[in-house]
């Protein structure tokens, strides 16, 4: 059984229970999800890019011809622009619409702002067409990708270990754009790399591919760096004979998301290569951007260390399950086709971009959240794994753990203080019962009355329930493809 041959029901089976997943939980207020709903609604509220009567909600904006504007790549806040203008219609009809109140200090009002339950709902609703439907998208195109080479228990192994043991999790229940990035990356991955015949792709994939590669930049501006990487590896593997023709159409898919964003940047800042990180407000933020590339210099050893192992914010210490997906992947590469060294080299530009970042790790946030676009080609790993026994058990086990932490971040907030202990402080909340700790966030069982330190039993009975049927359900298909 191909990859084509899964049945679609059993994708949007897994499709829908990823969705619920994510959609259990409320995201907070904060600046950078804030940042995106203020373009959303300025789009739609008043057809501009401008975002002056709303920037006192939010400290992430740029400030440029005497206006203010959203510094983060516009993207995922165009693609909400049609479920927000729904919302707004209806919300005009009843006489209501998102209101906040700031009420920090005079210098900086944003330090803290309160918002109405309308605010909540609609950002709530943003986020849930964005990065919670790229979310499930990830799970199903890492469930195809993974068919390619191995069998169906193995390829949903790994798909959930990355969707839902990586800080993709956490990054699926808000409005950031990592999480878009990552489906866009991958999207592209899968259109413009072929399966194990290595037989060429279509120029119609091709385009695919371009214009997923170009929409992953303009989610989040540091996927450049991986994006770059597969174009590259596309070409070579194209060969003289097609480069040109893979080249242009390469190009001509990447120009309506490419258009998107220029005219975005051209609005707000006067050409479509300025980005708002040349025009940010804060004086920490503009003097770290102004070095480098957006900020990006050469990759520092602290940093590598910080993402991969430390604390605060590494991938392995809130993931262990990336360690042996790594490991295994890694061993598997000397003897792997093109496509496999492919996502290892763009895995790995992600990774010294994001080392070399003036702030690597991301502020306040659940993990290496600047990583997320990249951590999908770590279930490359996952066949090997899944098919010795022993590896498989302990695959198991670092999965299921890693997968606990994701809940518990979520639940309890994706912003953890900046020098905190990341895994300490969310499991020190969870103690305590401080469900829901960052203000103005909550989730589904909360909002139905049930008490704050029960208010997971519903999201958990949603996992395990559906965990089963989807293991079971892929059983079946590879005892079927068995015969």
């Amino acid at each position: 059984m191909t990859a084509r041959a899964t049945p679609r029901w059993f994708l949007w089976l897994y499709a829908g229970w990823l969705f619920g997943l994510f959609a259990y939980f409320i995201p907070g207020p904060t600046w950078n999800p804030v940042s995106r709903f203020d373009l959303t609604r300025s789009l739609v509220e008043r057809g501009t890019v401008v975002i002056d009567e709303l920037a006192d909600d939010t400290g992430d904006k740029a400030f440029s011809g005497g206006h203010w504007y959203s510094d983060k790549a516009p993207l995922p806040a165009v693609a909400a622009v049609p479920v927000y203008a729904v919302l707004h219609a209806l919300d005009r009809r009843v006489g209501a619409r998102p209101e906040h109140h700031a009420i920090g200090p005079a210098a900086e009002p944003e330090k803290r702002v309160v918002v109405n339950a309308t605010f909540r709902r609609d950002l709530y609703a943003c986020s849930l067409v964005t990065a919670g439907a790229a979310g499930a998208a990830i799970g199903v195109m890492l469930f195809a990708l993974l068919r390619r080479w191995t069998h169906p228990l193995a390829a949903l192994f790994g798909s959930l270990a990355v969707t839902l043991g990586t800080p993709a999790f956490p990054y699926a229940t808000s409005f950031y754009g990592h999480v878009p990035a990552a489906a866009c990356l991958l999207g592209g991955y899968l259109a413009v790399t072929p399966g194990p015949d290595l037989a060429p792709v279509s120029l119609a994939r091709v385009r695919l591919g371009g214009a997923a590669l170009a929409a992953a930049v303009g989610c989040e501006y540091i996927t450049m760096f991986p994006a770059a990487v597969l174009v590259v590896s596309t070409l070579v593997a194209a060969g003289r004979a097609r480069a040109l023709t893979t080249c242009r159409d390469l190009l001509l898919g990447a120009l309506l998301p490419v258009a998107v964003v220029g005219l975005v940047h051209t609005a707000c800042y006067g050409a479509p290569w300025r980005t708002g990180y040349s025009h940010i407000a804060s004086a920490q933020f503009a003097a770290g951007h102004a070095k480098g590339l957006l900020g990006i210099e050469l990759p520092h050893l602290d940093a590598l260390f910080g993402l991969i192992v430390g604390a605060r914010r590494g991938l392995v210490y809130v993931a262990p399950v990336t360690a042996m997906l790594a490991a295994w992947w890694i061993t598997s590469l000397p003897h792997a086709s093109w496509p496999s060294r492919a996502a290892a080299w763009s895995a790995l530009a992600l990774l010294a971009a994001n080392a070399g970042y003036y702030m690597w790790w991301g502020g306040a946030a659940a993990g290496p959240r600047h990583l997320v676009p990249g951590m999908a080609f770590l279930a490359l790993g996952a066949p090997a794994v899944y098919g010795q026994t022993a590896a498989r058990r302990v695959g198991v086990v670092l999965a299921t753990a890693s997968a606990l932490n994701m809940l518990a971040m979520t639940a309890v907030g994706i912003e953890a203080p900046e020098q905190a202990n990341v895994l300490g402080w969310v499991w020190g909340k969870l103690w305590n019962g401080e469900l829901a700790a960052i203000p103005g966030s909550s989730n589904l069982g909360m909002v139905i009355g049930l008490p704050r330190a029960g208010s997971l039993g519903p999201v958990l009975a949603w996992a395990l329930v559906g965990l089963r049927i989807l293991w079971r359900s892929a059983s079946r298909l590879e005892a079927q493809q068995a015969t």
